[in-house]
Parts: structure tokens; C-alpha cells; sequence
């Protein structure tokens, strides 16, 4: 068992076709999980959906973050996903992501979160909102990644009203139904 828990959206699998008709191109093994966490077994380690990630903290706060997370009642939230870009990740990796428009409702959302454990890299006002696809250290191969997934990308939307609580890395704890 971890140390740290993550909330995610989780997107169903109508949603999840689109992003894996995006990677279909993609010849090789990718992999979501940030280096400095077990970087000699990330691949193995790679359990999360993809998702964008909402808020994370440590493990003695699983339960405060359960009985908020019952209290939500919100509609659906829609994403526009907007463009595929590289952002520097830990330990000098590289990290090729989705990037999606300007959002208040899941800016929002994490807000709750925010104003009740005050993580400033979690703060919805200078969050970089992202689904991670490929972290490497290899930033050719990221570069050559995000030219062959941008060949035929088109903005398109992803819509999600449930989130999931994770042991990270690790199992899921709970999904949670937002309405």
C-alpha cells in the first residue's frame, strides 16, 4: 500500500476509444508513471487509466477526501482536448500529454479539493490540466511521438462524471459517481 492517494477522472470506455484511436499509430509501449516513483519498474507499475488527474495527498487524508467526494453532486463535465504537447516531467524526463482548453468545471472541481488541503501545485489557478500518454527521458522519442500522434489529430471532447480514488502507485480504492 502506498503512501499517497490520487483522484483521477475516469472516462468510460466510449471516451477511451477516442484517445486509443489516437494512439493507434503508436508502435511501441507507453508508459503514464513519473520518474523518482519506481523507475526500474514504471512499465509494470502503470496501472491508471487515462485520466486527468484532480487532486493527490497523503494516505491520513483518505477518509476527509471520501466524505467530500460523497457530498458532489455535479453534472458531466466536458473536456475539449485541444493539442498534444511535451512539458518537462521529474528527474530530467520528458513528458508528452493532451492538452485540453480552458475549463471552469473542472477547475472547479478541483477547487474543493484545494480549499480543504491547500496543495499549492494543486491549485486550480496554475494547475496545467494534462492526460499523460508517454514519459521518457528521451526527448527525440517523445518529439517523434507527439509528430506522428499530431499527423492526423483533431481537437475532439471527452466527457467524465465519475472519478476514481487510487493508492498510488498501486489499486483503486473507490469510484465515485458525481451525480
Amino acid at each position: 500500500m502506498s503512501k499517497r492517494i490520487t483522484l483521477i477522472t475516469f472516462i468510460d470506455q466510449i471516451e477511451t476509444n477516442k484517445i486509443e484511436k489516437l494512439m493507434k499509430n503508436i508502435n511501441e509501449n507507453t508508459c503514464k508513471v513519473p520518474y523518482g516513483i519506481n523507475d526500474e519498474k514504471r512499465e509494470e507499475i502503470d496501472n491508471l487509466p487515462y485520466h486527468f488527474t484532480i487532486f493527490a495527498t497523503n494516505k491520513e487524508n483518505q477518509k476527509k477526501l471520501l466524505e467530500i467526494l460523497q457530498s458532489i453532486n455535479i453534472d458531466k463535465i466536458q473536456l475539449k482536448i485541444n493539442d498534444i504537447k511535451i512539458m518537462n516531467g521529474r528527474d530530467n524526463s520528458y513528458c508528452l500529454y493532451l492538452s485540453i482548453e480552458e475549463n471552469n468545471n473542472i477547475k472547479e472541481l478541483q477547487r474543493i479539493f484545494y480549499k480543504e488541503f491547500r496543495k499549492e501545485e494543486y491549485n486550480p489557478d496554475k494547475f496545467n490540466f494534462h492526460m499523460t500518454l508517454h514519459i521518457d527521458k528521451d526527448y527525440y522519442k517523445i518529439s517523434n511521438l507527439q509528430k506522428v500522434l499530431k499527423e492526423n489529430f483533431e481537437p475532439f471532447y471527452l466527457k467524465f462524471n465519475t472519478l476514481a480514488l487510487y493508492d498510488y502507485p498501486g489499486e483503486m480504492i473507490e469510484l465515485i459517481q458525481l451525480n
